[in-house]
């Protein structure tokens, strides 16, 4: 009897207590690890395979309400931080135009308008804002511009969404105001297209 009950108390666990636990905790913490990583891979290569296959290419800068004064609304704060943006757009366009040819210039804004506007009816807001989009996307494109080969030029297309198109759902939110450039694969005017 007294042999049993030796056998019995004994403790097979020359790791101490616990230690199962701890052992089977790493195993699911190694397979949720796995599961991430795999999953992760997964995205990553569906977003390069739309890149790939994509016709838009966002650029690596965009200039921000902030890189522009308030009045006079299309003048920029800062002219050195705008160029180095500028030219690092020219750069990246350089070793993409190959797949996407066409530079688009695309002036955004909020719903915020004149405090000092004669006309405070939603249309004229909607014009004014119009016309300070696309004034701030021509700044910049005609400073892109400098940087661009002569036949590059000709594939610069300077665009304003006014209000529409925002960013953030606060329509009167600053981040809503801004100028970004997309590379395009391609651009055609159906009106010439039908002429042909």
């Amino acid at each position: 009897m007294g042999r049993l009950k030796e056998y019995l108390s004994e403790d097979s666990n020359q790791y101490g207590p616990g230690t199962d636990l701890m052992v089977s905790m790493m195993a699911v913490l190694l397979i949720i690890t796995f599961i991430n990583s795999n999953l992760y891979q997964r995205e990553k290569d569906k977003n390069n395979r739309l890149d790939k296959g994509g016709n838009f290419r966002v650029a690596s800068n965009a200039f921000s309400a902030g890189d522009f004064k308030a009045k006079p609304f299309k003048e920029l704060l800062d002219q050195r931080a705008a160029m180095t943006k500028v030219q690092a757009i020219a750069k990246e366009y350089a070793t993409l135009k190959a797949s996407f040819p066409y530079i688009f210039v695309i002036g955004h804004s909020s719903q915020k308008d004149d405090p000092n506007a004669l006309d405070k009816s939603q249309q004229a807001r909607l014009l004014r804002n119009w016309d300070y989009a696309g004034q701030r996307a021509a700044l910049i494109s005609s400073l892109l511009e400098d940087y661009l080969e002569t036949g590059d030029r000709d594939r610069l297309v300077v665009v304003t969404t006014g209000e529409f198109d925002r960013r953030d759902a606060d329509p009167f939110s600053q981040n809503n105001a801004w100028v970004e450039v997309v590379f395009g694969t391609e651009w055609k005017r159906p009106a010439k297209q039908a002429a042909k």
